[in-house]
């Protein structure tokens, strides 16, 4: 199954723009990356790919480096949330931790991800002229 974590032109070979150079530093280049599964272990990876939970990197945010997913728990559990949140949008219907058998949110990153409405529901928390 296509991803459904991130677009891939397969046009481009194995050319794409690598999920966490765009997510941490906003870098859109087209370099050589590779296919991650987002959920790994022996099962999970078999779903991972079930279910489109997998995202393209570049090498050193795949395996080589200090920022690579198979050296970095912080990276790793980033892709990790990221899935979580792509697979309970894109199947609403499914229970992530039914299926997976894990669960990688917290309160407080569900929190995080709440639009935050002021009381009249405008979208916004307007700043107090002390703040300012």
């Amino acid at each position: 199954m296509k991803s459904i974590m991130q677009p891939y032109d397969r046009s481009r070979g194995r050319g794409s723009s690598c999920y966490l150079c765009e997510k941490l530093y906003r870098i859109y280049n087209v370099q050589y990356t590779e296919e991650h599964h987002a959920i790994g272990g022996t099962a999970n990876r078999k779903l991972s790919e079930k279910y489109g939970l997998k995202v393209r990197l570049c090498i050193q945010h795949h395996r080589e480096g200090p920022e690579a997913v198979h050296n970095n728990i912080g990276n790793m559990r980033l892709l990790q949330k990221d899935a979580q949140l792509a697979f309970e949008q894109h199947y609403p219907n499914l229970s992530f931790r039914d299926v997976f058998g894990i669960n990688y949110l917290t309160e407080a990153d569900r929190e995080a991800i709440k639009p935050h409405k002021d009381k009249d529901g405008a979208g916004f928390i307007p700043l107090e002229e002390e703040d300012l």
